[in-house]
């Protein structure tokens, strides 16, 4: 059974969880959540402003992060980059929440 399992969960889209930390130097966009828990973050006078001007991304860093991200779900650095973050395939839910004026706690 065990082996099932195994070979279930490496076959699907949660296989990174399991997967080996990336050996990255350096990313080149910051990860959300390091960000929500630094020090900088919990001291900044406006949170949101400092939030949203360490999120700001230029061209330069979307191609260094697509490059790095290559093979997305196989990618350990691709998973830790989106999480948290607004993407194509979650917008439409916070769209969604949106309207309803229902967010969850993730958004």
């Amino acid at each position: 059974m065990h082996y099932v399992y195994h070979n279930f969960i490496y076959s699907k889209a949660l296989h990174w969880i399991l997967a080996k930390e990336p050996e990255v130097e350096a990313l080149p966009v910051p990860i959300v959540e390091d960000l929500l828990t630094c020090q900088e973050y919990i001291a900044a006078k406006e949170p949101l402003t400092w939030l949203r001007q360490q999120l700001n991304v230029s061209p330069e860093k979307v191609i260094q992060t697509a490059f790095l991200t290559t093979g997305q779900r196989e990618n350990a650095v691709w998973a830790a980059i989106r999480k948290l973050r607004f993407t194509a395939s979650n917008f439409g839910q916070i769209i969604a929440a949106a309207k309803r004026n229902r967010y969850s706690t993730y958004m």
